[in-house]
C-alpha cells in the first residue's frame, strides 16, 4: 500500500518537474528574444541556441533528475543489501556458537559417566553400551560427529546447521532418557553378590579420595576397588587413567613415561568399545 502510494507521488512529482522545466525554458526563451530585440532592435528568426534552450534543456533536466533518483535508489538498495548480509552472517555465527555451546555442555554431561567412578558405581547401567537405551546415546553422538564433518565439508549453511541442530537435539533426548533410566534402574539389575562388591568398591573409592588416608590404606583401597569392579563394571580407560593419577598423587609417586611429559593417555571411543 505504502509502496504504491510512493510510486504515484514520484510520478506526480516527475510530471510537475517536467512542466516546471518546460515553463522555465519557455520563459527563458522569451527573455532571450526580448533581450535580442532590445539590443539589436531586430526580432528576426529564432537562433539555434534558442531552439535548443526550449526543447533540449527540459529533456536534459528531467534526464538528470531521473539519473540522480535511480542512482540514489540503487545505492540505498545496495547499502541495505550489505547491511542485511552482515546481519544475516552475524545471526548465523551467533546461532552456530549457541549450538556448539549446547553440544559441548551435553558432551561434558555425558563424559561424567566415563570418568566419574562414583557415578559408574551408583548407575552401572550407563557403562553397558550394549543396553538399547545407552546405545542410543552412542548412536546420537555419532550423528553429531557426522553432522559436524558435513558442516566442515559443505560450510556452515542453513542446511548443515539444521542437521547439526537435529543431531544435538537427538543426543540431548537420548542422554536425558538414559539418565532417567539409569536412576530408575540403579543397581537393581545386579545380583546381591554384585551389589555387595559395588558397596565395597564405593568404600574403597572413599578411602582413595580421603586425603587423611595413609599411603598403605590408599594402595590397599585401589587394589580393592579394581578387584571389586572386575566383571561388573568395565572402567573406560579415561576413568582408569584419572583414578591411577589420583592414587599415585595420594601415594606421592610421580607418573612416568607419557604421563610425566603431559601427553595424554590414548583412549578408546565409546562407540568403538560398544561395537
Amino acid at each position: 500500500m505504502l509502496k504504491r502510494l510512493a510510486k504515484k507521488v514520484a510520478v506526480a512529482a516527475l510530471i510537475l518537474t517536467a512542466f516546471a522545466a518546460g515553463m522555465v525554458a519557455v520563459l527563458g526563451y522569451g527573455l532571450v528574444q526580448l533581450l535580442q530585440v532590445a539590443v539589436s532592435g531586430d526580432s528576426g528568426d529564432p537562433s539555434v541556441f534558442s531552439f535548443l534552450a526550449v526543447f533540449i534543456t527540459p529533456s536534459l533536466f528531467i534526464g538528470a533528475l531521473l539519473a540522480l533518483g535511480l542512482g540514489i535508489r540503487f545505492g540505498s538498495r545496495k547499502a541495505r543489501g550489505r547491511r542485511n548480509r552482515r546481519s544475516a552472517a552475524a545471526a548465523q555465527a551467533e546461532s552456530w556458537q549457541r549450538l556448539y555451546a549446547r553440544r559441548d555442555q551435553l558432551l561434558v554431561q555425558w563424559s561424567r559417566y566415563e570418568t566419574d567412578v562414583a557415578l559408574m558405581i551408583d548407575y552401572p547401567v550407563m557403562t553397558d553400551y550394549t543396553d538399547p537405551v545407552v546405545r542410543e546415546v552412542i548412536v546420537a553422538m555419532q550423528g553429531i560427529r557426522a553432522a559436524e564433518a558435513q558442516a566442515l565439508d559443505l560450510g556452515r549453511g542453513h542446511a548443515a546447521g539444521s542437521k547439526l541442530s537435529h543431531a544435538v537435539d537427538r543426543f540431548e533426548v537420548a542422554l536425558t532418557t538414559a539418565e532417567k533410566y539409569a536412576r530408575r534402574c540403579g543397581q537393581s539389575r545386579l545380583t546381591d553378590a554384585e551389589r555387595s562388591k559395588l558397596a565395597s568398591a564405593r568404600q574403597a573409592l572413599n578411602i582413595i579420595l580421603d586425603q587423611a588416608a595413609t599411603r598403605s590404606e590408599v594402595d590397599a583401597a585401589y587394589r580393592s576397588l579394581r578387584g571389586s569392579l572386575h566383571g561388573i563394571i568395565d572402567l573406560p580407560e579415561t576413568a582408569v587413567a584419572d583414578l591411577e593419577a589420583h592414587t599415585m598423587q595420594e601415594l606421592g609417586i610421580r607418573p612416568h613415561g607419557a604421563h610425566q611429559s603431559g601427553a595424554p593417555r590414548p583412549t578408546t571411543a565409546p562407540a568403538e568399545r560398544a561395537a
